[in-house]
């Protein structure tokens, strides 16, 4: 049968054969002569669905991830990466934010390289000055990969595309995790500075051929104008990396919106078990409180956060989180314990799970508590978020005023 001649099916299931004898370790260069026989191109759509076959399959989310760049780098030539959206290229339109930041994170990668040879030949700690710049400039590529796993991730998961994004979350917490060990070298002194340098290089390149040659044109097909529109909305809650939009994107509608925001009564009161709130008030009170609030239900899916009091947030959070299963609103690394945490509080082998950590210069407390009705029924799980440095700060400086006295 001739190539062309192949259903989707067909193609599925040949990609699929090959896919896993690679995974099964068979010759690379083999299973390359045969994808070239068998394809001419392939789709960003067929690569998502050929990786959730996979995953059927019962290969791992982990093992899928450790061969990303290997399955990249043997579509690559074949991918068909033409769009025909226009508004692709408007300034201010999410796609070229993307493209104008990957141009940004390439440029910086080369003065970080640069400026790296210079002081490992000269030890001049001038340059090192200009160096660290860089390497912090550089480290907003962080901005960039937050809007995309939780701005755009969400809108792909609600349209069934969801191996994908959470392989690409994956790769995207080794590069941050290979980006700290750089700079740990760099700051440590280390011999391997330079070879750590070329491996987080290496990654943030290889991601941005997968962003602009696989991921762009997997969602052309399935994304709205409105959810373009979502994205652009929401995108200065994460910030930019290294240059912003040239301007806000005009966009182009040629039919009315649709309406999606439920109609609430904001006149009178809402009956409370201890009183009665009008709309109003009670949003200004949650927003008030001095903490990050999150509201899971029953079934694991995001129904409420507060906005806060005008705070810089310790964990962001914008509309598309709401409706989206919370395990898929954490990155890959710790969805398992997240799962275990829900199903303890579900199955009330725990009332609620707390965690004291370290975060930006902050002591975060994190809680997940259960909420039972007065049946005794799951209703759902509340997180709170609280940034405790100001009593760690009170109290370890009542520890030094006792010890003097």
């Amino acid at each position: 049968m001739a190539k062309e001649d192949y259903t989707m099916e067909e193609r599925q299931e040949i990609l699929k054969d090959l896919m896993l004898r690679l995974h099964a370790g068979e010759d690379k260069e083999v299973i390359q002569k045969e994808f070239n026989a068998a394809f001419d191109e392939i789709t960003p759509y067929e690569i998502q669905l050929m990786e959730r076959n996979l995953m059927s399959e019962g290969i791992t989310f982990a093992e899928i991830m450790s061969l990303c760049n290997v399955h990249a780098n043997l579509m690559g030539s074949k991918v068909n990466t033409e769009t025909t959206v226009a508004d692709f290229e408007q300034p201010g339109h999410p796609v070229h934010v993307m493209k104008m930041e990957n141009l940004a994170i390439r440029g910086a990668l080369d003065r970080v390289e640069r400026l790296l040879k210079n002081y490992l030949e000269t030890k001049d700690e001038t340059i090192k000055k200009g160096l660290n710049r860089q390497i912090l400039l550089l480290g907003q590529f962080d901005n960039h990969y937050q809007r995309k796993e939780y701005a755009m991730f969400p809108i792909m998961e609600k349209k069934g595309i969801t191996a994908p994004p959470k392989v690409m979350w994956g790769v995207d917490d080794q590069i941050r995790e290979l980006y700290k060990d750089f700079k740990t070298a760099l700051e440590n002194e280390q011999a391997n500075v330079l070879e750590e340098f070329e491996v987080v290089r290496d990654e943030l390149l290889e991601m941005i051929q997968k962003e602009e040659n696989i991921l762009i044109p997997m969602v052309e097909q399935v994304f709205h104008v409105d959810d373009w529109e979502t994205i652009a909305n929401q995108s200065p809650e994460y910030g930019y990396c290294i240059v912003k939009p040239e301007k806000e994107w005009a966009v182009k509608k040629d039919f009315a919106p649709v309406k999606t925001k439920v109609e609430v009564e904001e006149e009178g009161d809402i009956p409370l078990s201890t009183g009665s709130l009008s709309l109003k008030q009670l949003n200004l009170i949650l927003n008030l409180l001095p903490m990050e609030l999150s509201f899971v239900d029953h079934n694991n899916i995001v129904k409420y956060y507060n906005e806060g009091n005008g705070e810089e947030k310790i964990f962001k959070r914008t509309p598309s989180a709401i409706g989206r299963d919370v395990i898929l609103c954490h990155p890959p690394k710790v969805h398992e314990t997240v799962q275990t945490i829900f199903e303890q509080l579900k199955s009330k082998q725990k009332e609620k799970e707390e965690m004291w950590f370290k975060k930006d210069g902050m002591m975060v407390h994190v809680t997940y508590h259960a909420v039972w009705d007065e049946e005794g029924n799951y209703v759902g799980c509340l997180e709170y978020v609280q940034n405790i440095q100001s009593l760690v700060d009170h109290f370890n400086q009542a520890d030094v005023k006792r010890t003097l006295s």
